[in-house]
Parts: C-alpha cells; sequence; structure tokens
C-alpha cells in the first residue's frame, strides 16, 4: 500500500520546465525538489521493482514533456529570439532587371558577399546613367533592405523578398537622391527583380563555329569562385592552339575568360552563362597565327 501512495504522488509533483534564451537554442528541463524528494524517499522505503516503475513512468513523463515544450517553443531552425526565423542569403552572383514607373529599364549585375545577416557587392550597371556602383544591406529573414550607390553619383533604396529557393528576389525601389549625369532620375520609383547564377565548375565542351574555317573542338574544365575562376582550354582541329591555361571572372550570368598560347596567340572567352551553369554561350576572340579561328558557340557541361 506505501508504494502505491508514492506511485500516486508522482503524478501530483510538479515539474517545471526552463526555456535558456541562448545562441545555442538549448531547452532543459528542472525537476522541483518535490520530484527528487519523492525519489529519494522511494529508494529507502520501496523495494527493487518499485522504484523501477516509479522511475521509469517518471522518465518517460517528464520526456514527453519535454518534447512538447521544445515544440511549442520553436527549438530547431528558429532564433531564439521571438522565433524569428534564420536569415537566407544573398552569397553569390546576381543579375537585377530595375524597371522604372517612368523611363526604362536597366541592369545590376555582382557578385554579392554575406556575413550573418549583412550583405555587400561590388556591380556593374547597363541602361542607366552609371556604369558602376555599391550596393549593401541586411537580410532578416527573407526581407530583403538595401542601398545601392551609383558613381555618378545617385543613391537608391533597395526592399524586396527573397524567395523560398534562395534563388529568386524582387521589390521596389526608390532614388532618394541624385545629381550631375544622373539628377534627372530623382525621386524615381519603380520595381526590380533578380535571379541567382550558379558557378561554372567542371568541364564544358563545345563546337567553336569560324567564319573562315573547320569548326573547332574546345572543351574548357574550369573551377573556383565568381571573382576568381581558372581552369584549361583544350584545343582539337586547330591550326595552332592546343591546350592554354585560362582565368577570368563571372558578374551575374556575364563571364570574361582569358588564355595565353605563347607564340601561337591568345584568346578571350566572353559571353553568359544561364542559371543552373549547365551552358555558357561564348564568343572567342583569337589573336596571333590562329586569329581566323575566333567564333562563337555554346559550351554544355559534360555529365
Amino acid at each position: 500500500m506505501q508504494s502505491v501512495h508514492r506511485l500516486s504522488n508522482v503524478h501530483n509533483s510538479t515539474v517545471k520546465f526552463q526555456i535558456r534564451d541562448d545562441a545555442k537554442d538549448s531547452c532543459v528541463a528542472v525537476k522541483t525538489s518535490k520530484a527528487r524528494h519523492f525519489v529519494t524517499s522511494a529508494k529507502r522505503r520501496t523495494t527493487r521493482g518499485d522504484i523501477k516503475g516509479v522511475v521509469m513512468k517518471s522518465t518517460i513523463l517528464i520526456a514527453l514533456v519535454i518534447c512538447l515544450a521544445c515544440f511549442l517553443s520553436g527549438c530547431g531552425g528558429y532564433s531564439s529570439h521571438g522565433n524569428t526565423p534564420l536569415s537566407q542569403t544573398l552569397a553569390g552572383t546576381w543579375d537585377f532587371t530595375y524597371v522604372s514607373s517612368t523611363s526604362g529599364s536597366a541592369t545590376v549585375s555582382g557578385t554579392f558577399t554575406q556575413t550573418m545577416g549583412s550583405f555587400s557587392a561590388s556591380v556593374a550597371l547597363t541602361g542607366t546613367c552609371a556604369s558602376s556602383g555599391m550596393i549593401s544591406g541586411t537580410v532578416s529573414g527573407s526581407a530583403i533592405t538595401g542601398t545601392l550607390t551609383e558613381t555618378s553619383p545617385e543613391t537608391i533604396s533597395v526592399m524586396g523578398t527573397l524567395a523560398s529557393t534562395g534563388n529568386t528576389a524582387s521589390g521596389t525601389y526608390q532614388v532618394m537622391s541624385a545629381t550631375g549625369a544622373c539628377a534627372a532620375a530623382s525621386g524615381d520609383t519603380g520595381t526590380w527583380s533578380g535571379t541567382r547564377t550558379a558557378v561554372p565548375i567542371g568541364p564544358y565542351s563545345a563546337m567553336v563555329r569560324t567564319a573562315n574555317r573547320l569548326p573547332v573542338h574546345v572543351i574548357l574544365n574550369l573551377d573556383g569562385e565568381p571573382g576568381q575562376l581558372s581552369g584549361t582550354a583544350n584545343f582539337t582541329n586547330s591550326a595552332c592552339l592546343h591546350s592554354t591555361r585560362v582565368t577570368g571572372t563571372q558578374s551575374g550570368r556575364h563571364l570574361e575568360l582569358r588564355g595565353e598560347s605563347g607564340n601561337d596567340g591568345s584568346i578571350v572567352f566572353t559571353g553568359t552563362v544561364d542559371p543552373e551553369a549547365r551552358n555558357l554561350i561564348l564568343t572567342s576572340v583569337v589573336s596571333g597565327a590562329c586569329q581566323a579561328e575566333s567564333g562563337s558557340g555554346t559550351f554544355t557541361k559534360m555529365q
């Protein structure tokens, strides 16, 4: 009868749970002294079988409450402050199109870096009064807030949303100040949208069509980061090019590679990368003895 009485006390005892609000997002279960007193008393006054049953039932009850507390408090993919979703990232190379409410559109391309929730990038612009600029800002969850400062100068406030995939974004902008060549844009508003482009890594193959010679088979093997790509270009059916090392950069979907082949001349590839970096549409300009082999082709990623 004594053990039965003690067992009923387990269900009446109080268990208190404390959710620590720190960077580790941990959930800590703290039993009160009443529960601890019962277990100690049970060990002294009951049989081994009674203790085992009591402790096991208590443990199961505590574990269930811990799981429920963690679920309700947001343990997992959330920050420990106010159940705020963890920020996504803009890190990578992007192309944006800005559409003015009054004066056409412009493109902005660049490679973004992000530390915690803060991002920045040097960007190239086309179709606008400036050719380059800097953009910086923050990402909180999927919300983007930033400032684009062009060299003309022109300052643009940017707001938007990063898609759940992390590969597209869109929003609105407003020109906060503009002088010099950009003075006419002062006060302009509009919308923007952007697409992340993957980095071309691995081997790509193409038949480069030339104006006056047979097509040249080229294999590009690339590695690195958007701001510092490197690799090799190997040529088949070329009159004088065989293999050369290439280096280059990617800004948004725009790609440029340069290679030197000693006395055989040099080659420059320029063009675009599709969003998944499966195809490179490039034009080659060859100097030196093989300049007649300048041409263009679509480089497809080799499986």
